[in-house]
């Protein structure tokens, strides 16, 4: 529903409320499973070669690190599941004057052993991400603009602002195991122009200005949100009518060098920033 009111030729003022209701779009969510039977070699499960050499390592009081947990499994593959030689391996490989395994060793069992998975580890868990019919969103809002002609002068301006409410936030702080919904895309927006027309030159300078905004949900296994950061150029363009058929014209676009960001849940978890120089336009324009 909207109300304009042209008070005067070529200036007008402009008010308008919508609300839709969205239904059968494509999101994204996040799923737990299997893919393709890969299992996983080194999860420490009870009764797979990595859990008994966890257990091991335990029950000896030998520290839980990466190193002594591969070399243990790998010792246990190269003898067969055989733990008592496996050990006998481990004990007498160990550096009395570090503590650790001697580093040779370890080189040496890295190159000779693969850990390839077997039945008895368990089946690798991914968090699956996919697409999805979401449900039923509602958008709602309002916009106004204004643009206004001083006379027979050619000077004027144009200025609008919208405001969208509804499914298009989300909480940051959303538990990481449960979906996200909400309606990517949408945000305030607002733009404020400085007009020249008359005689043929044609003259703007606007301030282009969009709020932050959701642009995806669900990203990875934690189920972050993405939002794109608060973003407004200053722009301008100029253009001339040589004849009645013939113009050139030129645009600057971002005279203000302003960077595109997007983070996740929090500002401080930046996820893509790209620096933006200004961009320039010529162009001409031929009429027949």
């Amino acid at each position: 529903m909207s109300l304009e009111w042209y008070y005067k030729p070529e200036s007008f003022v402009s008010v308008g409320f919508f609300n839709k209701d969205v239904r059968n779009f494509i999101g994204n969510q996040v799923t737990s499973g299997n893919l393709f039977g890969l299992r996983d070699p080194g999860s420490g499960a009870a009764g797979s070669r990595s859990g008994t050499a966890l257990a091991y390592l335990q029950a000896n009081g030998l520290p839980l690190s990466d190193i002594n947990l591969f070399s243990y499994t790998a010792l246990l593959t190269q003898n067969n599941g055989n733990q008592a030689a496996a050990s006998a391996a481990f004990q007498n490989n160990i550096d009395p004057a570090t503590g650790g395994l001697r580093t040779q060793f370890v080189v040496d069992l890295a190159n000779a052993v693969d850990i390839v998975a077997d039945p008895n580890d368990p089946l690798f868990n991914f968090a699956i991400s996919g697409p999805v019919n979401n449900r039923e969103g509602n958008i709602h809002g309002f916009e106004v603009a204004w643009t206004n002609f001083f006379g027979q002068t050619g000077f004027g301006f144009a200025v609008s602002y919208t405001k969208v409410n509804g499914d298009v936030n989300v909480d940051p702080y959303a538990d990481p195991n449960v979906n996200i919904f909400a309606l990517t895309g949408l945000g305030d927006s607002a733009n404020l122009t400085g007009i020249y027309d008359k005689n043929g030159l044609s003259a703007r300078v606007s301030y282009n200005w969009r709020d932050k905004y959701l642009s995806g949900t669900n990203q990875g296994g934690n189920r972050n949100p993405l939002f794109t950061a608060a973003f407004g150029t200053l722009d301008a363009s100029i253009s001339y009518d040589i004849a009645q058929s013939f113009s050139i014209s030129l645009e600057a676009v971002n005279l203000t060098s302003e960077p595109f960001r997007q983070y996740a849940r929090t500002e401080t978890n930046l996820v893509y920033v790209q620096e933006l120089k200004p961009r320039f336009y010529l162009g001409a324009r031929y009429r027949f």
